[in-house]
């Protein structure tokens, strides 16, 4: 039987309200889903705001304990110090550790990472800051050169607008001091232009960096292979090069501008180079040396230009560093003559170290050297020839890590930052 036309528009209709029936549903369920996946972000997102705070929380009570403990380095170890701790609808856990040694029992002068980690359901979120040592400069920045034993001027000429000074004699020998002198036992010998005429003896000794001053330097420096380092008659010899914390042709640099050698006992001679950084050498064999032409200063105004972990001898001359009579541009990335394609290679630098120098073991100068800064040397100092110092009371005011009596721990600027595992 055929289909009457009224029964087609029937089912016509029919079949538009069932799609249309169909579409709605559809749209229903749409947002529905929608609604739930909008719903779970947002609850995701909350979750992950509550551990952000947790973390937070967990930080801050850290640096509560250690305001209220003063033995806090000697009472809880590099480590976990608390694990899911309940907070309001979560948890939080902290670490304390110290990134050079994992020891914050040894020396005040250490770093401290704190670690926080906050959890809510499956939300998670850690946090970690670094804590630096603040307290009082160590005395031995005081004047411009300190030996912690005896300082030992031999056929020099000693000029200096600052006190010099040792923790046991000073002694001068056909020498022409001109400034002021300090020891904690005795100033003999002769010709000491300034102050009284044989020095002041019988001072209180000064303070001194302890073992564990080159730890933060290593923890953040970068180090450089002494098998990378070109030798010149078998020994590795940084000459003619430009290091800084862009440039560091013995492979990945530093922003800080902080590069640790450990020489492994071999000699290294550093000479006819420009540096903006702190070198840091560990372990130098006898005779090692910075000799020739260097001009020297410190990437970040109050941190040491050369650490030592041994001991040394300075032998460079006033003659000035000079990119013409070595074919080699000197001038740092960044700065207008940086490339070698500009052909400016007239420029000169006066041969000179400027910042803080310390030497844990002995040091000896020989030739004309000039220092702008601070020298400080763990045992005994030598000089010999010309010796000309400049203080500067930068290290004094604003110490360096490793040259303050920690007494209270500080957040490092721009520290803070989420640790993603």
């Amino acid at each position: 039987m055929r289909s009457t036309p009224r029964c087609r528009r029937r089912a016509t209709a029919y079949f538009v309200v069932l799609v249309s029936a169909s579409m709605v549903t559809m749209v229903g369920l749409s947002a529905l889903v929608a609604h739930r996946v909008q719903l779970r972000i947002s609850e995701q997102e909350s979750g992950l705001a509550e551990a952000r705070f947790y973390a937070r929380s967990a930080i801050e009570m850290g640096l509560l304990w250690i305001e209220d403990d003063p033995d806090w380095r000697d009472n809880r170890s590099s480590g976990v110090w608390v694990a899911d701790v309940p907070i309001g609808e979560g948890s939080f856990s902290l670490e304390g550790i110290d990134p050079s040694d994992k020891d914050l029992a040894d020396s005040a002068s250490d770093l401290l990472v704190l670690i926080g980690t906050g959890a809510k359901g499956t939300a998670r979120y850690k946090l970690q800051v670094t804590l630096v040592p603040q307290g009082q400069s160590l005395t031995c920045l005081e004047t411009a050169l300190h030996a912690g034993n005896d300082l030992l001027l031999d056929g020099t000429v000693v000029e200096c607008d600052q006190t010099i000074s040792a923790n046991n004699n000073v002694v001068a020998t056909n020498a022409n001091v001109n400034a002021d002198v300090e020891a904690a036992n005795t100033v003999s010998g002769q010709y000491y232009n300034q102050g009284m005429a044989d020095g002041a003896s019988g001072v209180v000794a000064r303070t001194m960096p302890d073992v564990a001053v080159f730890s933060s330097y290593v923890a953040d420096g970068t180090p450089i292979n002494i098998v990378s380092i070109p030798t010149s008659g078998g020994v590795p010899t940084i000459s003619g090069e430009l290091i800084s914390p862009l440039c560091n042709p013995y492979g990945a640099t530093n922003e800080l501008g902080i590069y640790v050698i450990d020489c492994a006992t071999q000699k290294l001679i550093i000479t006819d180079s420009r540096i903006v950084g702190t070198l840091v050498l560990a372990n130098p064999g006898s005779g090692s040396e910075v000799r020739g032409s260097v001009t020297w200063e410190p990437a970040v105004a109050n941190y040491p230009a050369l650490l030592v972990d041994g001991s040394m001898r300075v032998s460079f001359d006033k003659t000035p560093l000079s990119e013409g009579s070595l074919g080699v541009n000197f001038n740092p990335p960044g700065t207008p003559f940086e490339g070698a394609e500009n052909g400016d290679r007239m420029d000169t630098y006066p041969s000179q170290i400027k910042g803080l120098v310390y030497v844990s073991g002995d040091a000896e100068t020989l030739n004309s050297c000039t220092f702008d800064g601070v020298v400080v040397v763990g045992v005994t100092m030598t000089t010999t020839n010309e010796l000309s110092l400049t203080y500067d009371q930068t290290f004094l005011n604003d110490p360096p890590p490793g040259f303050g009596e920690a007494s209270t721990m500080a957040l490092s600027p721009g520290s803070w930052r989420q640790v993603v595992d």
